[in-house]
């Protein structure tokens, strides 16, 4: 979502006079109003400002417009939360436990499943670009295209060609001993 700039009076007045939707909006799709005011909000004074500034959006009704932008929003956090940068691997921890192996039990096949795919990782990564690598390192860290677009300074067309090359690649090798 674009950010949002101060609110001029005229938009203060018709952000205040349709305030509730907000309310019936979250009401209609059973969401906690606690947790998702915060986000939806944003959406809703993104498309006060969108509805007051651009003449062509009036043709709609503001409803239209501010469920889009509320939905839009509330899509984007979930989003953002749902990355796998953003999510830990949790273990429930109990205080007899006396050693790592007995608290993990799979730590061995996992340590070990690892390091396979590290090595051959490793050997993936010597066909590749210094470019292919950045995005393949993004990508790994929970970035989206576009926001891989962005730091790269390449369009989100040129990631998903990139990725499809790679794919590609990772066929051609497939048969190779790493």
């Amino acid at each position: 979502m674009k950010a949002l700039h101060p609110l001029t009076e005229e938009q203060r007045i018709f952000a205040e006079k349709h305030h509730d939707f907000i309310y019936q909006y979250l009401n209609g799709r059973h969401l906690n109003i606690e947790d998702y005011y915060d986000t939806a909000v944003f959406g809703y004074l993104k498309a006060v400002q969108d509805y007051l500034e651009k003449p062509e959006l009036q043709q709609y009704r503001f409803s239209t417009i501010a469920r889009i932008a509320m939905r839009d929003a509330l899509a984007t956090e979930w989003k953002k939360q749902n990355r796998p940068m953003r999510r830990a691997y949790l273990e429930e921890y109990q205080e007899d436990t006396a050693e790592l192996d007995a608290f993990l039990p799979t730590r061995q096949e996992r340590l070990a499943e690892a390091m396979d795919d590290r090595n051959r990782l490793l050997a993936l990564l010597a066909y590749l670009t210094p470019k292919e690598r950045q995005v393949v390192h993004l990508q790994a860290d929970g970035y989206t295209y576009h926001e891989i677009a962005e730091i790269c300074n390449i369009t989100s067309h040129g990631v998903h060609s990139r990725f499809y090359r790679l794919r590609r690649k990772v066929r051609s090798l497939d048969g190779m001993e790493v």
